[in-house]
């Protein structure tokens, strides 16, 4: 294994891959460092969500290093760095719209359903255990949650009184959902 210099900025592309194919993590971790920064900007620039480009970058450098042996040699690293980002976003973008489509749906199709004495108690045990339910919410999910929920408030809305951008609410909402699936499932 070739030892590293103290300034692995001389090294080009090619060197630094063939460490990096040897499974050095310093090598990894200079990568990791060099590139961070762009590709948090380029995740951020479309998705301006500091968790969601955050998870981007992780992804992208997890990508990194589990197929670091099935990348084509000669293959320049901030390009692949930059298109496994790119497609991450892309994708992640549409899976928001999908998202945001289908909840759209859900409000414009929803049914008011008469209630019945059962329909009423019904919709009491669900109550109590939605209250329950909500407990297990941080602070901003909840906000979002019951802006969006008993207010009927559009993400735009949301982000508009909350000063946090429409993808952060979005986030915010889909951890909320996450969570109440995850506690629902257990009853």
């Amino acid at each position: 294994m070739i030892a590293l210099s103290s300034n692995l900025n001389t090294y080009p592309d090619t060197e630094l891959y063939s460490l990096l194919c040897e499974d050095d993590e310093n090598c990894f971790r200079f990568i990791y460092d060099k590139y961070h920064n762009r590709i948090y900007g380029v995740a951020m620039r479309y998705l301006k969500s500091d968790i969601i480009s955050e998870e981007v970058v992780q992804e992208v450098f997890m990508k990194l290093w589990i197929e670091r042996k099935n990348i084509k040699s000669g293959t320049p690293l901030e390009a692949w760095l930059y298109t496994v980002a790119k497609n991450n976003t892309i994708n992640r973008l549409k899976k928001i719209a999908t998202e945001w489509k289908a909840i759209n749906y859900l409000k414009v199709n929803q049914k008011n359903y008469d209630d019945s004495a059962e329909d009423k108690l019904k919709n009491s045990d669900c109550n109590r255990l939605l209250n329950e339910a909500l407990k297990v919410l941080s602070v901003n999910q909840l906000k979002v949650y019951k802006l969006s929920r008993e207010e009927n408030l559009s993400y735009v809305q949301i982000a508009q009184e909350l000063s946090i951008s429409p993808l952060t609410v979005k986030t915010h909402m889909s951890r909320a959902l996450a969570h109440l699936k995850l506690f629902f499932t257990g009853y």
